[in-house]
């Protein structure tokens, strides 16, 4: 019976746009920052973490 009183609460969320507002609360908005992301590659480039052919794939998919 419990079982069926949550997902009838959880229909209801859903259909009325509440569920989605209660979903966005819980996860992470941040974007990925390409910017930051090709510091740190050039930073392990420069301290020798990855080699010639890793650095120029990673800086091809950014």
């Amino acid at each position: 019976m419990f079982l069926l009183l949550l997902i009838a609460i959880g229909f209801y969320l859903y259909k009325t746009g509440e569920w989605q507002k209660l979903s966005q609360k819980f996860q992470p908005s941040e974007t990925p920052n390409r910017s930051e992301a090709r510091k740190i590659i050039d930073m392990r480039y420069a301290s020798g973490q990855i080699s010639d052919e890793e650095y120029q794939k990673i800086k091809n998919l950014l």
